[in-house]
């Protein structure tokens, strides 16, 4: 296994060991993902706190859905990983998972065991009153994610979810199904750097504006990492700065533990 993969592949052990993987027991788990868990402790807990108003029994998973393994060793890990997952899932009575993270929400669809549903539309049709026209005066350029295609629907909710909180929308010429990827796509930025900061540069260089808004917190660091200003829509809606990190991300991990 050559170093790259070596370390994406370390990610994955630690992804899934205990430090990292909990889940609650019940019908229906908040799936926040990876890369919003290292967003911080605060974000995940409040978004969670908001969706358990909205789905009955609402109990939480830290677990990664297994992606970046299969972009390594001929994608041999991925498929142990799916065998975790499909054995947690069984062993927790789970049946539906809402997910924040349009990855996850592509990935653990190919599995057979569980419902998955992105939480976009959940927070469009219930959308907090309180929150209503809070960015008025603000405008941001929409970064769609790549694996959006897989759930194009979420794209309409998320406009909808910034025109409700007063935010003026400036569209990428390719958007929506036609978006094009931020460079990480497939574990490029990890495994092959070069080619995912061209891919990167073909996408900034038709940003509308240096303040970007995005729904994927992967995409949002990418963004950042380049010197935009780049939020998350939940960072926008909850009105919390974030810093991505795996210290964050333990902590967070624990914090839905104990809830």
């Amino acid at each position: 296994m050559k170093l790259r993969e070596l370390i994406v592949n370390n990610h994955q052990l630690l992804s899934f060991s205990p430090l990292f993987a909990a889940s609650g027991q019940g019908e229906n788990v908040f799936w926040p993902g990876c890369a919003v868990l290292s967003m911080g402790e605060d974000l995940s807990e409040k978004t969670y706190e908001f969706l358990k108003t909205l789905v009955a029994d609402l109990t939480y998973s830290t677990l990664c859905c297994g992606k970046p393994s299969r972009h390594i060793n001929g994608g041999k890990g991925f498929e142990k990983r799916s065998k975790t997952l499909n054995k947690t899932f069984e062993e927790k009575g789970v049946k539906t998972v809402y997910t924040l993270c349009p990855n996850c929400f592509d990935t653990l669809g190919s599995l057979e065991t569980v419902e998955v549903k992105s939480i976009w539309s959940l927070i469009d049709q219930h959308f907090p009153e309180e929150k209503r026209g809070i960015l008025s005066g603000t405008a941001y350029a929409l970064h769609d994610p790549c694996p959006i295609i897989k759930d194009i629907e979420a794209a309409e909710h998320v406009r909808s979810i910034l025109k409700k909180l007063g935010c003026e929308i400036l569209e990428f010429e390719n958007n929506k199904e036609k978006t094009l990827c931020c460079g990480k796509k497939n574990m490029l930025m990890a495994l092959e750097p070069g080619k995912g900061q061209r891919m990167f540069d073909l996408r900034a260089n038709q940003a509308p504006s240096r303040s970007i808004v995005t729904y994927c917190a992967s995409c949002k660091d990418t963004f950042t990492a380049n010197g935009f200003e780049c939020a998350h829509i939940l960072e926008l809606l909850f009105q919390i700065k974030t810093q991505t990190s795996w210290a964050n991300r333990f902590k967070a991990v624990k914090r839905l533990e104990r809830k």
